[in-house]
Protein backbone atom coordinates (compact mmCIF):
# COMPACT_ATOMS: atom_id res chain seq x y z
CA UNK A 1 0.00 0.00 0.00
CA UNK A 2 2.90 2.35 0.80
CA UNK A 3 4.38 1.68 -2.64
CA UNK A 4 1.14 2.61 -4.39
CA UNK A 5 0.78 5.75 -2.25
CA UNK A 6 4.38 6.77 -2.95
CA UNK A 7 3.84 6.16 -6.68
CA UNK A 8 0.68 8.27 -6.53
CA UNK A 9 2.50 11.12 -4.82
CA UNK A 10 5.42 10.87 -7.26
CA UNK A 11 3.05 11.15 -10.22
CA UNK A 12 1.29 14.11 -8.61
CA UNK A 13 4.59 15.88 -7.95
CA UNK A 14 5.83 15.19 -11.49
CA UNK A 15 2.55 16.51 -12.90
CA UNK A 16 2.84 19.71 -10.88
CA UNK A 17 6.46 20.14 -12.01
CA UNK A 18 5.52 19.68 -15.67
CA UNK A 19 2.63 22.10 -15.25
CA UNK A 20 4.94 24.69 -13.67
CA UNK A 21 7.49 24.35 -16.49
CA UNK A 22 4.81 24.73 -19.16
CA UNK A 23 3.04 27.62 -17.40
CA UNK A 24 4.26 30.15 -19.96
CA UNK A 25 3.13 28.05 -22.94
CA UNK A 26 -0.47 28.35 -24.07
CA UNK A 27 -1.82 24.89 -24.95
CA UNK A 28 -3.54 24.78 -28.31
CA UNK A 29 -4.40 21.11 -27.95
CA UNK A 30 -4.62 18.68 -25.03
CA UNK A 31 -1.62 16.52 -24.12
CA UNK A 32 -1.29 13.11 -25.77
CA UNK A 33 -2.97 10.30 -23.87
CA UNK A 34 -5.89 12.52 -22.81
CA UNK A 35 -9.34 13.38 -24.15
CA UNK A 36 -11.13 16.72 -23.96
CA UNK A 37 -14.15 16.59 -21.64
CA UNK A 38 -15.07 20.30 -21.43
CA UNK A 39 -14.04 23.44 -23.23
CA UNK A 40 -13.89 26.75 -21.40
CA UNK A 41 -11.64 29.62 -22.26
CA UNK A 42 -9.09 26.89 -21.68
CA UNK A 43 -9.38 23.11 -21.98
CA UNK A 44 -10.23 20.49 -19.34
CA UNK A 45 -9.04 16.91 -20.04
CA UNK A 46 -9.31 13.40 -18.62
CA UNK A 47 -6.96 10.44 -19.22
CA UNK A 48 -7.73 8.39 -22.32
CA UNK A 49 -8.38 4.70 -21.74
CA UNK A 50 -5.89 2.36 -23.34
CA UNK A 51 -6.49 -1.29 -24.03
CA UNK A 52 -4.15 -4.18 -23.40
CA UNK A 53 -2.20 -5.32 -26.47
CA UNK A 54 -3.52 -8.72 -27.50
CA UNK A 55 -0.71 -10.83 -28.97
CA UNK A 56 -1.08 -14.05 -30.98
CA UNK A 57 0.08 -15.97 -27.87
CA UNK A 58 -2.76 -14.45 -25.80
CA UNK A 59 -5.25 -15.25 -28.55
CA UNK A 60 -4.01 -18.84 -28.68
CA UNK A 61 -4.24 -19.19 -24.88
CA UNK A 62 -7.74 -17.68 -24.91
CA UNK A 63 -8.83 -20.01 -27.72
CA UNK A 64 -7.58 -23.00 -25.72
CA UNK A 65 -9.36 -21.82 -22.55
CA UNK A 66 -12.60 -21.34 -24.50
CA UNK A 67 -12.30 -24.84 -26.00
CA UNK A 68 -11.55 -26.27 -22.53
CA UNK A 69 -14.71 -24.58 -21.23
CA UNK A 70 -16.81 -26.13 -24.02
CA UNK A 71 -17.02 -23.20 -26.43
CA UNK A 72 -16.47 -23.75 -30.14
CA UNK A 73 -13.51 -21.41 -30.66
CA UNK A 74 -11.87 -23.53 -33.33
CA UNK A 75 -8.30 -24.75 -33.42
CA UNK A 76 -6.01 -22.64 -31.15
CA UNK A 77 -4.00 -20.89 -33.87
CA UNK A 78 -3.37 -17.48 -32.32
CA UNK A 79 -5.43 -15.71 -34.97
CA UNK A 80 -8.75 -14.01 -34.25
CA UNK A 81 -11.28 -15.30 -36.75
CA UNK A 82 -15.08 -15.39 -37.02
CA UNK A 83 -15.31 -18.67 -35.07
CA UNK A 84 -13.21 -17.32 -32.20
CA UNK A 85 -15.16 -14.02 -32.11
CA UNK A 86 -18.44 -15.95 -31.95
CA UNK A 87 -17.10 -18.09 -29.08
CA UNK A 88 -15.89 -14.97 -27.25
CA UNK A 89 -19.32 -13.31 -27.68
CA UNK A 90 -21.08 -16.43 -26.35
CA UNK A 91 -18.66 -16.63 -23.40
CA UNK A 92 -19.14 -12.93 -22.61
CA UNK A 93 -22.91 -13.38 -22.75
CA UNK A 94 -22.81 -16.45 -20.48
CA UNK A 95 -20.52 -14.68 -17.99
CA UNK A 96 -22.67 -11.52 -18.06
CA UNK A 97 -19.82 -9.41 -19.42
CA UNK A 98 -20.14 -6.60 -21.95
CA UNK A 99 -20.60 -8.46 -25.25
CA UNK A 100 -18.02 -7.12 -27.72
CA UNK A 101 -16.58 -10.22 -29.37
CA UNK A 102 -13.13 -8.86 -28.48
CA UNK A 103 -10.58 -10.13 -26.00
CA UNK A 104 -10.74 -7.09 -23.72
CA UNK A 105 -9.19 -6.88 -20.25
CA UNK A 106 -12.33 -8.06 -18.47
CA UNK A 107 -12.77 -11.09 -20.74
CA UNK A 108 -9.07 -12.00 -20.47
CA UNK A 109 -9.32 -11.72 -16.68
CA UNK A 110 -12.33 -14.05 -16.59
CA UNK A 111 -10.48 -16.53 -18.84
CA UNK A 112 -7.34 -16.16 -16.65
CA UNK A 113 -5.21 -15.24 -19.66
CA UNK A 114 -2.82 -12.35 -20.39
CA UNK A 115 -1.68 -11.44 -16.88
CA UNK A 116 1.68 -10.11 -18.08
CA UNK A 117 0.19 -7.78 -20.66
CA UNK A 118 -2.41 -6.51 -18.20
CA UNK A 119 0.31 -5.78 -15.63
CA UNK A 120 2.47 -4.17 -18.30
CA UNK A 121 -0.29 -1.73 -19.26
CA UNK A 122 -0.95 -0.60 -15.67
CA UNK A 123 1.84 2.01 -15.21
CA UNK A 124 0.72 3.83 -18.34
CA UNK A 125 -2.64 4.48 -16.69
CA UNK A 126 -0.92 6.30 -13.84
CA UNK A 127 1.09 8.33 -16.32
CA UNK A 128 -1.92 9.35 -18.40
CA UNK A 129 -3.83 10.30 -15.25
CA UNK A 130 -0.89 12.37 -14.02
CA UNK A 131 -0.47 14.04 -17.40
CA UNK A 132 -4.15 15.01 -17.52
CA UNK A 133 -4.00 16.22 -13.90
CA UNK A 134 -0.96 18.38 -14.61
CA UNK A 135 -2.71 19.95 -17.61
CA UNK A 136 -5.86 20.62 -15.59
CA UNK A 137 -3.86 22.17 -12.73
CA UNK A 138 -2.04 24.39 -15.19
CA UNK A 139 -5.35 25.49 -16.71
CA UNK A 140 -6.83 26.24 -13.28
CA UNK A 141 -9.20 23.25 -12.91
CA UNK A 142 -8.28 21.59 -9.59
CA UNK A 143 -11.47 19.49 -9.41
CA UNK A 144 -10.92 18.13 -12.93
CA UNK A 145 -7.28 17.47 -11.99
CA UNK A 146 -8.35 15.38 -9.01
CA UNK A 147 -10.85 13.47 -11.16
CA UNK A 148 -8.28 12.73 -13.85
CA UNK A 149 -5.70 11.60 -11.31
CA UNK A 150 -8.35 9.43 -9.66
CA UNK A 151 -9.26 7.86 -13.01
CA UNK A 152 -5.62 7.07 -13.72
CA UNK A 153 -5.11 5.51 -10.29
CA UNK A 154 -8.41 3.62 -10.55
CA UNK A 155 -7.56 2.15 -13.95
CA UNK A 156 -4.08 1.29 -12.67
CA UNK A 157 -5.60 -0.55 -9.71
CA UNK A 158 -8.09 -2.39 -11.91
CA UNK A 159 -5.37 -3.60 -14.26
CA UNK A 160 -3.16 -4.71 -11.37
CA UNK A 161 -6.10 -6.56 -9.79
CA UNK A 162 -7.15 -8.26 -13.03
CA UNK A 163 -3.55 -9.13 -13.86
CA UNK A 164 -3.05 -10.60 -10.40
CA UNK A 165 -6.23 -12.66 -10.65
CA UNK A 166 -5.29 -13.95 -14.10
CA UNK A 167 -1.79 -14.84 -13.00
CA UNK A 168 -2.71 -16.45 -9.69
CA UNK A 169 -5.81 -18.32 -10.79
CA UNK A 170 -4.17 -19.44 -14.03
CA UNK A 171 -1.19 -20.75 -12.05
CA UNK A 172 -3.19 -22.50 -9.34
CA UNK A 173 -5.32 -24.29 -11.91
CA UNK A 174 -2.20 -25.74 -13.51
CA UNK A 175 -0.67 -26.77 -10.18
CA UNK A 176 -3.82 -27.98 -8.44
CA UNK A 177 -3.90 -31.33 -10.24
CA UNK A 178 -0.28 -32.09 -9.30
CA UNK A 179 -0.74 -31.55 -5.56
CA UNK A 180 -1.78 -34.43 -3.33
CA UNK A 181 -2.57 -34.20 0.33
CA UNK A 182 -0.55 -36.57 2.51
CA UNK A 183 -2.64 -39.38 3.85
CA UNK A 184 -2.17 -40.98 7.21
CA UNK A 185 -3.03 -44.62 7.85
CA UNK A 186 -2.74 -44.27 11.61
CA UNK A 187 -5.26 -41.63 12.62
CA UNK A 188 -5.35 -40.79 16.30
CA UNK A 189 -8.76 -39.97 17.74
CA UNK A 190 -9.14 -36.67 19.54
Amino acid sequence: MKLIWRSFMLVLAASALIAAQDKDKKADKPPSGTTVTKKHVDTEVQPAAKTVKVTPEIIKDAQQKLVDKGYKAGEPTGTMNATTRAAVRKYQQDEKLKVTGKLDENTLSHLNVGAGQTFGAAPGELGRGGKAAGHNIKEGHPVAAAKSLGKGVGRFGKKVGEGTKSGVVGTTQKVAGDHKEPTSTTATPK
